[in-house]
């Protein structure tokens, strides 16, 4: 199973600048070189990891990746020409894997710009600058291979991905474009066995921004939060995708608003509506009490509603939070205490990509380690409620055949619907049991 791999990323190509006035690319690395720093992170496991940063301003402020600095009992910053500097750490977030570090010291370099990564299209030719196995600066080349990537590695993907040539101790370098613009940063790479593959991935530089800016002022991100979740779905009326409200959460912004489940977004202020993870990441960025008209299609009617965000929770990691159902399976109903995802097997980063199985009265995602379907809610009227399915228990198998992801379990379960029983194989933290559900008792 491919893994992706926290080490980062360099570039490959054979093409130099194309147009005749601009300066020479041995020129724009060496202009840009001294803005690159290895990081060198004294752990409080007595190791030591290996990455890199770029210095941002002339305050001695430097990015890098999250996963460089964890755990991280001492930061040593070493630029091109062995001079180290001690950093500490500003603050950081664990969701777009961005921290911020401060050189204690006055460093004498030339701070990098950025690039609109907007801007940045597939075939642009890059170079990316890093620390490879710990060797100190080490550059190379290539395209944009492709934009608005998800790799699965948390709630806000959005990686630009490239044919850099990726080792370990790249993370948190820099990939520029033949301008010396940073237009991302580079995260993670794609492989089988942690050794390059031809696959790398990079933060864009737009989201790096606003995540230093939120860093420098607070110390940590502070989220706009709407309160309500969508799913995607095919309309044959206008031929195209659809964002349906799925979740909507008590006492929040959307529902204060009037928003409803079933609801179509026609319009969210400016947020861009055909791309779920750039949905939910400019809806991050949204400032408390800001005001987000909307407009909505209910019952064949078009209503027009104003949202004023709030702040999103640090970490919401409750199954209320979420709302998620954690009632128990009695007749009077009492709720239980929220349990924790990790109490419940749940990856709370994959919670948002959970679709509701209307055919069984549950909501789902598909692990794609283990093959599995990961239940995060059971409905009251569920045909699973009276067998004791709980959240967090996962789906194997249906009818004795593996299951390959969300749309082949929907497919394998209207395939069993009306023609036999329907034999679901589940697995718990101690168990792996069957459950039988007889034709007609599917919704």
């Amino acid at each position: 199973m491919p893994k992706y791999i926290f080490a980062l990323l360099f570039v490959f190509t054979f093409s130099a600048h194309a147009a005749d006035n601009s300066p020479a690319l041995e020129d724009v690395i060496e202009q840009v070189n001294s803005s690159v720093f290895s990081v060198i992170s004294d752990l409080t496991t007595d190791n030591q990891a290996l990455g890199a940063g770029f210095l941002i301003d002339n305050d001695g402020f430097v990015v890098t990746n999250y996963h460089v600095t964890e755990d991280a009992s001492k930061i040593t910053l070493e630029d091109i020409y062995g001079n180290q500097y001690p950093a500490k750490i500003v603050g950081s977030d664990k969701k777009t894997d961005i921290a911020l570090l401060k050189a204690e010291n006055q460093i004498e370099a030339t701070p990098a710009n950025f690039a609109d990564s907007d801007e940045v299209r597939v075939g642009n030719r890059v170079f990316a600058i890093g620390n490879p196995f710990g060797l100190g600066n080490s550059v190379s080349f290539g395209i944009v291979s492709a934009k608005e990537r998800d790799i699965e590695k948390g709630p806000y993907d959005n990686f630009l991905q490239t044919d850099a040539t990726i080792n370990q101790g790249n993370s948190g370098g820099p990939l520029f474009n033949l301008d010396g613009d940073i237009i991302g940063m580079n995260t993670a790479i794609f492989s089988e066995n942690g050794q390059y593959a031809g696959i790398g991935f990079a933060t864009p530089a737009n989201t790096v921004k606003w995540i230093i800016s939120q860093l420098k002022k607070h110390g940590k991100v502070t989220r706009g939060w709407l309160g309500f979740s969508v799913k995607q779905i095919r309309s044959k009326e206008t031929s195209g995708n659809i964002l349906v409200v799925s979740e909507l959460a008590e006492d929040s912004p959307a529902s204060e608003a009037g928003l409803a489940v079933g609801d179509i977004i026609s319009e969210l202020g400016e947020i861009p509506l055909d791309n779920l993870r750039l949905f939910s990441l400019e809806i991050s960025k949204l400032a408390p009490k800001t005001e987000i008209p909307a407009i909505i299609i209910r019952d064949g009617k078009q209503l027009d509603l104003t949202i004023i965000s709030s702040v999103m929770k640090e970490e919401n990691d409750s199954a209320e939070d979420f709302g998620l159902d954690t009632s128990e399976k009695t007749e009077n109903e009492l709720k239980t205490p929220p349990l924790s995802f990790d109490a419940m097997g749940i990856d709370k980063n994959s919670v948002i990509k959970s679709q509701p199985i209307n055919s069984l009265g549950i909501t789902a995602y598909f692990d794609e380690k283990t093959r599995e379907m990961v239940i995060v809610k059971i409905d009251k009227e569920s045909p699973l409620q009276p067998k004791d399915v709980k959240i967090g228990d996962r789906i194997i198998d249906i009818n004795e055949t593996p299951i390959f992801g969300l749309e082949d379990f929907n497919a394998k379960i209207q395939q069993h619907l009306d023609k036999q029983n329907l034999i679901l194989k589940f697995r718990n933290k101690t168990d792996i049991y069957r459950v039988v559900l007889s034709k007609g008792l599917t919704k």
